[in-house]
């Protein structure tokens, strides 16, 4: 017998009898089943298939980012109280800052008040835009109070006298009261002709 005949593959034993195709039959019901040779890929499992993430719309993932930047917004923004805090506190203590430095009110109390009143005007909330006008006269009245409570010319004790001192200072220094207001005021009918100009469209 030479090798190459040794080498091929040996026909299948075809049953004859009845007891050889049960025999045959047993033997392939207790073969364990193979399902790799069923096709050339494989169905991924289950495990598998659930276990990755699915990743999220693009259109949730924008509007958490819209609703973030209105929150923000909304954080942001200022009551009237929210404006008189934060005018009226710093112009009262660079008033006393420049009181107790200088004997005086200057260039530094202009400059607070202004940029404060400015700043305000920015925040403030659409309801409350009347109080972005409102707020900086009585603010830069506070600071001037604030200022004769320090020395700064102080007319005589009691309320008649500081009344006395404050008018005398709103004599003497009424620019940077005319020129917060003034930018206040600008900044606030800006932004109402801009609300009113969106609601017209």
């Amino acid at each position: 017998m030479n090798e190459a005949s040794r080498l091929a593959p040996r026909p299948a034993r075809v049953p004859q009898t009845r007891r050889d195709r049960d025999a045959l039959r047993r033997e392939r019901m207790a073969a364990p089943l193979d399902f790799r040779s069923t096709g050339p890929t494989r169905p991924r499992p289950r495990s598998q298939a659930h276990s990755q993430p699915r990743p999220r719309p693009a259109t949730q993932a924008g509007t958490g980012t819209g609703t973030a930047a209105r929150s923000a917004n909304r954080r942001q923004a200022l009551t009237a109280w929210g404006v008189l805090l934060m005018v009226t506190g710093p112009t009262a203590a660079a008033a006393a800052l420049d009181a107790l430095v200088t004997g005086d009110v200057h260039w530094f109390f202009d400059l607070v008040f202004v940029a404060a009143s400015f700043h305000a005007a920015t925040l403030v909330r659409r309801r409350d835009l009347l109080a972005g006008v409102i707020v900086p006269p009585l603010a830069y009245c506070a600071g001037l109070l604030t200022a004769v409570q320090f020395g700064v010319m102080r007319a005589g004790h009691g309320p008649v006298g500081q009344l006395a001192s404050l008018g005398a200072l709103l004599a003497v220094k009424p620019r940077p009261l005319f020129l917060g207001t003034a930018l206040a005021a600008a900044l606030i009918a800006a932004r109402w002709a801009g609300m009113r100009s969106a609601a017209k469209r």
